[in-house]
């Protein structure tokens, strides 16, 4: 389920649409059979709308948001989500006689606030996530969860992760807030969002057989992984 938020003037909505239109160019001369006004000129004009819109209102926004250090970022909560779904699998098997604790232990932690939405690439719901589960857990149900069987190095991970995510406020912040749009700003922005919309909807059918190329154009998966 898709549960990620999307604000159509945000600057993670518009890398994501800007992301888009190059794989639509790089396959404009498949996706021209389907649709009329599809061609390479057509292609090519909504790379260069949507360029210019990046420039003309999103520059201060981008200044901040630096490529090598959201890949880092995006690595670190990665990690996290894995130690966390490893924690998740092995505490199912080694507590299923005790389902109260399972049950207490995922509340207080953040699983059941937090799992659904950072599994499937909520980046906030994931960052919040790390950070109570390291406020909360203590030495006590720690020894309890390793006695066992789960190896002592997954909270280390988990810990760390929560620990990592800390330096990179000013890049989440960049991603998530909108740029400082006026309403024409803003407006162009929306169609952007739009159009990109539509082609979306139209290629992932298209490419409904071709799970590499449909993802392409999965607006969710792309504005997860910019």
């Amino acid at each position: 389920m898709e549960t990620l938020t999307i604000c159509p003037t945000s600057t993670a909505t518009i890398l994501a649409c800007q992301k888009i239109a190059k794989a639509f160019k790089e396959n404009i001369y498949e996706l021209s059979s389907i649709r009329k006004e599809w061609d390479p000129v057509y292609a090519t004009s909504l790379n260069i709308w949507i360029d210019d819109t990046l420039e003309k209102y999103y520059a201060n926004n981008l200044d901040s948001w630096e490529e090598s250090k959201y890949r880092e970022w995006h690595e670190v909560m990665v990690a996290g989500l894995q130690s966390l779904k490893i924690l998740r699998a092995s505490m199912k098997v080694d507590f299923k006689d005790d389902i109260p604790f399972l049950k207490d232990f995922f509340e207080k932690t953040g699983y059941e606030e937090f799992f659904s939405d950072a599994k499937n690439g909520d980046h906030q719901s994931m960052c919040k996530f790390l950070i109570k589960f390291s406020e909360n857990v203590d030495d006590v149900t720690r020894k309890k969860i390793i006695a066992r069987g789960t190896m002592d190095s997954l909270f280390d991970k988990i810990f760390e992760s929560a620990q990592n995510i800390k330096k990179f406020e000013g890049c989440f912040a960049a991603l998530e807030e909108d740029a400082d749009l006026n309403n024409y700003g803003k407006k162009e922005m929306t169609e952007i969002y739009k159009t990109v919309q539509d082609i979306c909807r139209i290629a992932i059918a298209y490419y409904q057989f071709d799970p590499m190329r449909r993802d392409q154009f999965n607006f969710y998966k792309t504005l997860v992984n910019l």
